[in-house]
């Protein structure tokens, strides 16, 4: 069993079970939490499955700061093309 250790300040819950989602056919995992950090257990360990885990973390920890960071630029858009649907259906 390999026990990995995140804090919670680092890492959102969104980018933690996301990234254990994807995991799971690496290995079966459990995930618990204290105040401060997630505890997550895998029952299988070694290279391949911590390799994995970094992976997908930095992945999904990526994929959350572009989400903020084009959140106004979507919703620009989303309204954009909402409003010329509007206008072609008035």
């Amino acid at each position: 069993m390999w026990e990995k250790i995140l804090q919670k300040n680092l890492y959102s819950e969104w980018v933690i079970r996301n990234t254990l989602y994807w995991m799971t056919p690496v290995s079966p995992w459990k995930l618990e939490e204290n105040i401060s950090s997630w505890i997550i257990f895998f029952e299988i360990g070694g290279p391949e499955c911590e390799f994995e885990f970094a992976r997908l973390l930095n992945d999904f920890s990526l994929r959350e700061k572009l989400h903020h960071q084009t959140g106004q630029l979507r919703d620009a858009i989303i309204s954009k093309v909402l409003r010329s649907i509007d206008d072609r259906l008035a």
